[in-house]
């Protein structure tokens, strides 16, 4: 597959920039007109019909508060990287003007390998995601069409309601028992399930590669330092000090560059948190919330993972 294709090991966060294209931000200043539909997309199927469901205990509000939260999320995610794009770019241009330099052999031969480490995550995540796609847009209509073979054998009795995979009031349709607006209902999942996967891999394949990219050029800068000999040049030492001053820099932009997704992350991650131990305290632990459990994980495991990946920047700077 061409877009997970490496055609020049030196090249750093590849993957990332060509999904952030495919998703419809360009580095062109031209309208944005795919990543544009996706957002008004995203409210009118997404958000809207999750507020017009009708509340009717409190395990419906705690559910629908904690789903509305997680979509909330991801569509403020959605927004920053519109936002961020800017950032994402320079700090990308930044980091490959230090790794095109020239380095010794030592120093050369671990970039090239760290950075082919850093792509192999990439691809990983990028196959997650798809994996996740699939079983989250297929497994529901496979067991529904069972549910609809039931149905029609069973007239006479009340029949079972379709798998719905996320709680939302899709314009008063009848998407738990009839058919056709069903069928309606599992393309808009299909489609937002699109927007949602791709924006999470593009946030984490993004953010985790420049993280990891910035250590790595910490790295190659004290690489540098100790290659220096008793005796040095007035050009070596100065080849040494532009290195460090450029990958402070880029530590800097960094900071600038993930700001904003790391307050989105933070705050989302400790408000579902709290609707989920609150109906935990009130309720006890019930099988229909573990859908938003599963949420609850990949945020979890997300912010986890911005923690480690900070603390191992900060040791290396």
């Amino acid at each position: 597959m061409k877009l997970l294709q490496i055609d020049d090991p030196r090249e750093v966060i590849t993957i990332g920039c060509r999904l952030l294209k495919l998703f419809g931000l360009g580095r062109s200043e031209k309208l944005k007109l795919l990543y544009w539909t996706q957002v008004v997309f995203y409210v009118v199927f997404s958000i809207i019909p999750r507020i017009l469901v009708q509340i009717e205990d409190t395990v419906t509000l705690l559910r629908l508060g904690a789903e509305l939260a997680f979509v909330s999320y991801l569509y403020s995610q959605i927004l920053a990287l519109y936002i961020r794009r800017k950032n994402l770019y320079l700090l990308v241009d930044m980091l490959q003007h230090c790794a095109n330099k020239q380095y010794s052999a030592t120093i050369d031969t671990f970039l090239i390998r760290s950075n082919a480490t850093i792509n192999k995550f990439s691809v990983t995540c990028c196959k997650y995601f798809f994996l996740m796609y699939i079983l989250y847009c297929v497994m529901p209509p496979v067991v529904s069409t069972g549910v609809y073979f039931r149905n029609n054998m069973n007239l006479t009795a009340e029949g079972e309601e379709f798998i719905i995979s996320s709680e939302m009031n899709l314009y008063y349709l009848d998407i738990r028992y009839n058919v056709l607006p069903y069928a309606f209902y599992t393309i808009i999942i299909c489609l937002l399930t699109v927007t949602s996967a791709s924006s999470l891999c593009i946030k984490d394949v993004m953010d985790v590669s420049v993280i990891k990219t910035t250590c790595l050029m910490f790295q190659v800068t004290a690489m540098q330092i100790r290659e220096l000999k008793e005796y040095i040049s007035q050009s070596q030492l100065n080849t040494v000090i532009e290195s460090h001053r450029d990958t402070l820099l880029c530590a800097q932009s960094l900071q600038d560059t993930l700001n904003l997704s790391l307050l989105f992350q933070l705050t989302f991650c400790s408000a579902i948190w709290c609707l989920m131990l609150f109906y935990i305290l009130l309720m006890g632990f019930d099988s229909r919330i573990l859908n938003v459990v599963i949420l609850l994980l990949i945020v979890t495991v997300e912010t986890y993972t911005y923690c480690t990946l900070g603390t191992q920047l900060t040791d290396k700077v």
